[in-house]
Parts: structure tokens; C-alpha cells; sequence
């Protein structure tokens, strides 16, 4: 293989290592805003803090109505279709598939975890803004950067590469909603948001979730940020959908990122990296196996 296709395919993985670990506050931890709609530092929501809320009725109005419809996606692309081909079978219990729409890739993963009492755990690690570290070892840091509700989040991720020389970031809007007493869904995706980023020249538009064109918050971003020290990627959609059964927990996974690179990866390069962070997900099965 070429020398330099092995170095895109190389830094690929590690810009793909930080698109699935979606962390998030539990409802019972805590962070800072500012109450009166000000900006304010990442904040990993430590417990016993009480929590403030960004007050901005205008912008909590479009922040809820992006998750509404990247919930109604989130549910339309995890249902089983013809389109879906299965990339990697690991097992009866976790297989990956892969599907393109519109020349997007969407990744999904069907995963099944014994034992029902693990379903708040889990649903706990993945609302956990440094959850991911427990099964993903290019995680560095996450964060909260607006906290709307308990529910209701932008957060900030950052990941590493294999050799630690090199490190990217995403902004996301998330939000968790409890559709029963035995469903839960995790969504997240990436709108136009202003970080002060110098690298970002051009505006993100979403291109699968629509109403993210009208979500466009500003946001004081951390030093490195605003000096172009790191690489940004952005969320189209990824999303957790938790159903507890009488003697499991089913996770279906869906991922599909844009790696916003300035040169040209081959597709299959792409769904490798994507595919290794859904085995990063599998590992929930061990982690929960073992408690």
C-alpha cells in the first residue's frame, strides 16, 4: 500500500476514535452556567454541585426542536432495511452494518447484554461526560459547555491518536429521552456552532438532521481551541436506543460523522474506522458481565 494512504488511514482511526464516546451528565450531577445566558468553561458536572441552567428561551426553543427530529431519524435508520449490509458478524449477540444515504455512511451496531439489571448502568455510562473511558482507550477528556436541561446538553469531546501526537475535538448537541420505563434513547448530533475555531472556514450544515441549520450557538471555547490546536469533526448523527428485556439489555447503536478532512479518504477507510468504534461499544459486554 502507499506510504501516504497508510498515513490517512492511520489518522483517520484516530479521528474516528473520539465520533462514538457521546458522554453525557447523569441527571444527578451538576455543573456551572451562567442562569442569565452567559457563556461559561467546560464543566464535568461534579456531584453535589447544583446545577444552573442556560436561560435562553430562543435557543432552548431550536435546541429541542433539532433533537425532536434527530430523534424521529435515529428511529427511521435503525430500522432493518434492504439497504443495510452486515460488515462484521461477531457474534449472535453483536453484529455490525453499514448503509449509505445520500453518499453518507451510517454505521449501526446490534448489540445484546445479559442480565436486565445492568440497564441503568449502562444508560449511566453513556450520560457520563468521561463514561468513554472506560472502554476506549484514545479518550482524553470530556465535558459539558451548556447545560439547557438535566436532559439537554452541548458537550465538548476530545480523543487522541495511537502515538499521542495528535488531538481532535467535536461539539454536539445532546439529549437523553425516557420514552418508557424500559426505553431509553440517547441522541446526538452536530450544528453550526461557533467555537472561534481559525481553522473552521467553512459553515457545517448538517446533512441529515435539517432543523440543525437553525441551532447556532456561540460558545467561549478553551484556549487551544481558539488557537487552531486542534482538529474538529462533526456529528451528523449518533445515537444509543437502550431497551431493557425481562433477561437482557439491547443497545442498537447508529454513528455517521464527518471527519471534515482536507483530502481524500478512501470509503473503506472510513467504515474501518467507524466499524472500530463500534468494537469499542462491545466491550460494554465485559465491563457489565464482570459487575
Amino acid at each position: 500500500m502507499n506510504k501516504s494512504y497508510i498515513k490517512i488511514a492511520l489518522a483517520l482511526l484516530s479521528v474516528i476514535g473520539y465520533i462514538q464516546n457521546v458522554a453525557f451528565a447523569s441527571e444527578s450531577a451538576s455543573s456551572a452556567t451562567s442562569s442569565n445566558g452567559g457563556e461559561h468553561e467546560v464543566c464535568d458536572n461534579p456531584k453535589g454541585v447544583q446545577q444552573q441552567f442556560y436561560d435562553n428561551p430562543k435557543e432552548i426553543k431550536h435546541a429541542n426542536k433539532f433533537m425532536s427530529e434527530a430523534l424521529s431519524l435515529l428511529k427511521k435508520h435503525v430500522k432493518p432495511t434492504d439497504d443495510y449490509e452486515i460488515y462484521k458478524k461477531v457474534d449472535d449477540e453483536a453484529i455490525l452494518y453499514f448503509k449509505t444515504v445520500d453518499d453518507i455512511d451510517i454505521g449501526k451496531l446490534e448489540l445484546t447484554i445479559p442480565n436486565a439489571d445492568n440497564y441503568d448502568g449502562i444508560i449511566n455510562m453513556l450520560w457520563d461526560p468521561r463514561g468513554a473511558e472506560n472502554f476506549d482507550g484514545a479518550f482524553i477528556d470530556g465535558g459539558l459547555i451548556r447545560i439547557y436541561n438535566e436532559n439537554l446538553v452541548i458537550l465538548e469531546q476530545r480523543h487522541t491518536c495511537m502515538v499521542k501526537s495528535w488531538a481532535g475535538y467535536y461539539h454536539a448537541l445532546a439529549k437523553k429521552f425516557q420514552l418508557s420505563e424500559n426505553e431509553t434513547t440517547i441522541v446526538l448530533a452536530s450544528s453550526n456552532i461557533n467555537v472561534h475555531d481559525p481553522n473552521e472556514t467553512k459553515k457545517f450544515v448538517n446533512p441529515l438532521v435539517k432543523s440543525a441549520k437553525f441551532f447556532n450557538p456561540v460558545i467561549d471555547s478553551a484556549e487551544d481551541i481558539r488557537e487552531g490546536q486542534l482538529s474538529k469533526m462533526y456529528i451528523n448523527l449518533l445515537g444509543f436506543i437502550v431497551k431493557r428485556e425481562p433477561d437482557c439489555v439491547k443497545i442498537t447503536y447508529l454513528i455517521s460523522v464527518d471527519t471534515n478532512f482536507s483530502w481524500w479518504v478512501p470509503n473503506w477507510a472510513i467504515r474501518k474506522g467507524i466499524a472500530n468504534k463500534m468494537y469499542d461499544i462491545i466491550k460494554l459486554r465485559d465491563i457489565f458481565h464482570q459487575e
